[in-house]
């Protein structure tokens, strides 16, 4: 049985998700409240956060993961509209929220060996 993700980001990331993860059990979420709702289950392996997920609320999940043993990782899955956000500074304010790994996708080609480069990141984190 594959190990089950919750993938808590916006419709716009679930393809390219997909194709990084093929073969895992995706969970996706949409809203703070189904993400903590599907979190009640133990059952995880990895909880994925989009950047965008929940028109920006990523940290408010982040909040609520604190001391869980689901390890969680953090994406950026497309370019912002505003240029004033630091792709660095959201880096040091995930991991200080406990977040395992931030991996940018837009600097990942979307193809298979780019996809391949960001999966192996990802299941470094999934326990076997």
């Amino acid at each position: 049985m594959p190990a089950r993700i919750l993938v808590a980001d916006t419709p716009e990331g679930d393809r390219r998700i997909a194709d990084i993860l093929a073969g895992y059990e995706l969970v996706y979420v949409r809203t703070l409240g189904a993400a903590l709702r599907a979190l009640a289950d133990d059952g995880f392996a990895l909880a994925l956060i989009g950047v965008h997920f929940d028109d920006s609320r990523m940290f408010d999940l982040l909040r609520s993961l604190q001391g869980s043993p689901v390890p969680v990782a953090c994406v950026r899955s497309h370019h912002f509209a505003s240029t004033s956000i630091s792709v660095e500074g959201l880096q040091v304010a995930t991991r200080a929220l406990g977040c395992a790994l931030f991996v940018d996708l837009t600097w990942y080609a979307d193809d298979p060996r780019g996809n391949d480069a960001v999966r192996k990141q990802l299941e470094s984190l999934i326990s076997p």
